[in-house]
């Protein structure tokens, strides 16, 4: 595999563009991909690091910047935005996780200087960040590198021309052989400790400077034309209070930067030995999606402190919180190929129950309500409203921390998935269930009854964020239903099973008559009215003004301006919603069903999110959709690419890219499970030859390779999986190959 993602245009309007889809990260540490040699507003991101801040309660801290220099010839700073460019060149290599920059600059002395750098943040050393550059001049002369540790940094906010800083200096050092940097987030929460040594070899003149700014080494070197000088600047970011950075910092010198890139290759090597995904017949599409998973691979937390945010390491947009996103759309990918990361996403939704408890409390209800947005601390992080103005007299309010309930579900949803994938019983035994009790607590305390109706989830907001305060949304009420229905199951299977199952389920005390009780709510639990086979999205969706647009556009912006200003008047809907609920809950829907209600509320559906697209492009494959469903999946592997929503500069669509493997997966491959089982229904786009993958099911580690009429099957590790394909089923055994074909099935 050798994807190299190549940019030789500089446009110092796109850099904040290059930023996200350049960007290198390992979990802990995410480094935007601007130009070291540019000066930028963006510092570095660090998971799980957050402070307070106005109106959107926390958000993650934009920390000093680690990884930028200054160059100087003879007096003149080498960069392309003051100097004529003869090359311009920045390659992302993904298979080693390598940005590499290429430069040709005409001075305006009229020499040339060559610069050559490449960067990598260590895929096993969480706090390790590496610059190697070269620099070649066309005359003699002297060069001048400085080396900083930008500690003046602070947030974008609501509007451009707002600044929040996060962070105050405690300590600025130059020691002999590196600086070292401690700032503090305000809250008082998280220390960062930095150091940095800029490594050199020859006649160097080695200084520093502190400021205001921060502190940096500066060399100077007296260079003879045409030859090559290399340099190396070591990096080491803590952000615990028991680590010292220093000390890493000097033991990585010692180790080297070609041990240190072998590591650091070696790494990306076995994470792609699973991750890689080829689709013989379509390089385009096989690239943008092993694009796609590298940037949710390297946002994935190290830990189970944070959870996937929905912009991940790459930016602020959403200020780095937690939504639905990771739960429902990025979290599958995790459960089957690197479940390790999956089960430290759901620790973190277990880590904050009582949190969950708590805000539930506050509004009124029982049990455990989690929050639309979170940060590191698991309280509600939506704001309640943004200003648009400097004056703060027009604003925005934002209802979905008030009323967009369904996540509770989805995150016992999340939970259930996890389990019957992977079968971790640890993990459920002493966790999951927790969360499924107390989600529906939540759900027995949520709902009213309502003559006539039966069980009612009223002013909710659903998928669709176009119309809130609704009643009765289909998503919203199918999956409290679901959730109910989930804590029941697992009542009955923890009395049954005795053990860590019933210590959970005797620790929130939960009894035969709560049990009953959430039976009798779930069995009368009102779902919105059938039109001639089509679901109400809500309580009067089809009562509102009717308007259609093209399937295969994007966005509101296609939209004339009266239908746009009053959206929530028409069924325009955002994103999918019912269709969503048909997707994730498709064992109760038949495929007719799911056909009528695709094709009615596709045309009506903008798109406007990247949430949006995969669903429709899951359940298009289902129904026999190809081309729409293949024009979908393209649109989510090139969605930040080729900036299709116009904001890829606010961080990278990890949701999307999620939701693009699940395409793949489910839509394409058809492969799905009950939990016992895998069953495969491949529907390949008719240019695709064959799918090869890599997943876990059970312990067991599968390879196969899909073609539309033939399936071929290999256990690399682990035990026994039953297979069903093409209606046939077989018993696959380690290090033996099961070969399914349309119309027989044999062993090789």
């Amino acid at each position: 595999m050798k994807y190299r993602f190549a940019f030789k245009r500089y446009n110092s309007r796109e850099e904040s563009i290059y930023g996200t889809i350049l960007t290198l990260g390992n979990g802990h540490i995410g480094i935007r991909g601007e130009l070291e040699l540019e000066p930028t507003i963006y510092g570095t991101t660090i998971a799980g690091v957050y402070d307070y801040a106005p109106y959107f309660y926390r958000e993650i801290v934009n920390a000093p910047r680690i990884i930028g220099i200054q160059a100087f010839f003879n007096g003149e700073p080498v960069s392309p935005s003051t100097q004529k460019i003869l090359k311009y060149e920045r390659e992302l290599d993904i298979e080693n996780a390598l940005l590499k920059t290429s430069l040709l600059l005409e001075m305006h002395s009229g020499a040339r200087v060559d610069y050559e750098s490449v960067r990598i943040v260590h895929g096993r050393r969480k706090n390790v960040v590496i610059l190697k550059f070269s620099i070649r001049a066309s005359e003699d002369g002297i060069l001048t590198i400085i080396s900083p540790i930008k500690t003046d940094v602070a947030n974008p906010s609501y509007r451009e021309e707002i600044l929040i800083k996060h962070v105050k200096v405690e300590k600025l050092e130059a020691l002999e052989d590196c600086i070292h940097a401690e700032v503090r987030t305000l809250d008082g929460r998280y220390r960062i400790g930095i150091a940095s040594s800029l490594v050199s070899h020859g006649d160097v003149k080695r200084s520093f400077f502190k400021n205001d700014e921060g502190i940096g080494d500066i060399l100077t070197i007296n260079v003879k034309k045409d030859r090559t000088y290399h340099f190396v600047k070591y990096i080491v970011l803590t952000s615990s209070e028991d680590e010292d950075a220093v000390k890493e910092l000097l033991e990585i010198r010692e180790i080297g930067f070609d041990k240190l890139l072998k590591e650091h290759s070696d790494h990306w090597k076995e994470i792609w030995k699973i991750a890689k995904i080829e689709i013989e017949g379509d390089e385009k599409a096989e690239k943008g999606l092993n694009f796609s998973l590298f940037h949710l691979i390297q946002s994935a937390p190290v830990d189970d402190k944070i959870s996937l945010t929905a912009r991940g390491i790459h930016g602020f947009g959403y200020r780095g919180h937690v939504f639905w996103d990771t739960d429902i759309y990025a979290l599958p990918f995790f459960m089957a190929v690197f479940p390790q990361k999956a089960r430290n996403m759901l620790k973190y939704r277990y880590n904050n129950l009582n949190q969950a408890r708590e805000n539930a409390k506050q509004n009124g209800y029982k049990g455990a309500q989690f929050p639309w947005e979170s940060a590191d601390d698991g309280y509600e992080a939506t704001p309640r409203l943004v200003p648009l103005d400097m004056l703060g007299k027009d604003f925005v309010e934002i209802y979905t921390g008030e009323e967009e309930h369904h996540i509770t579900a989805d995150v016992a949803y999340a939970m259930e998935l996890y389990y019957r994938f992977t079968g971790d019983e640890e993990f459920m035994s002493k966790y999951g269930v927790e969360v499924i009790f107390e989600t529906a607590r939540f759900w027995a305390s949520r709902v009213k009854y309502k003559e006539g109706k039966g069980y009612v989830i009223e002013r909710v907001i659903g998928p669709d964020e176009y119309h809130e305060h609704v009643n009765n949304s289909f998503f919203t009420n199918l999956m409290a239903k679901y959730n109910l229905l989930l804590a029941l199951k697992y009542f009955r299977k923890a009395r049954e099973n005795g053990g860590e199952w019933l210590k959970s389920l005797e620790r929130v005390h939960v009894t035969q008559e709560e049990a009953e009780k959430w039976l009798e709510i779930a069995e009368n639990i009102y779902i919105p009215r059938q039109i001639n086979g089509v679901f109400e999205e809500f309580d009067g969706y089809f009562d509102l003004e009717d308007y259609r647009v093209d399937p295969k556009g994007l966005g509101e912006n296609r939209l004339p301006r009266r239908v746009k200003e009053n959206l929530k008047a028409t069924q325009l809907i955002k994103q999918a919603d019912v269709i969503a609920t048909q997707y994730l809950l498709k064992e109760r829907f038949d495929m007719n069903s799911i056909k009528k209600n695709f094709d009615y509320y596709i045309l009506r559906t903008t798109h406007a999110s990247s949430l949006s697209m995969p669903t429709y492009a899951i359940t298009a494959a289902r129904i026999g959709y190809e081309d729409l469903a293949y024009d979908y999946f393209m649109k989510c592997a090139y969605i930040d690419l080729h900036n299709l929503y116009g904001n890829t500069q606010d961080g990278f669509h990890l949701a999307t890219a999620g939701g693009l493997w699940q395409i793949l997966f489910s839509g394409f491959c058809g492969i799905e499970s009950d939990g016992s089982s895998i069953k495969i229904s491949p529907r390949l786009p008719k240019m695709w030859k064959s799918v090869r993958l890599k997943f876990l099911f059970r312990g067991a580690l599968l390879s196969l390779e899909i073609k539309n009429d033939e399936v071929k099957v290999k256990v690399l590790d682990g035990g026994d999986v039953m297979i069903e394909v093409f209606g046939k089923s077989k018993l696959c055994s380690p290090n033996s190959c099961v070969a399914f074909f349309k119309e027989e099935s044999k062993e090789e």
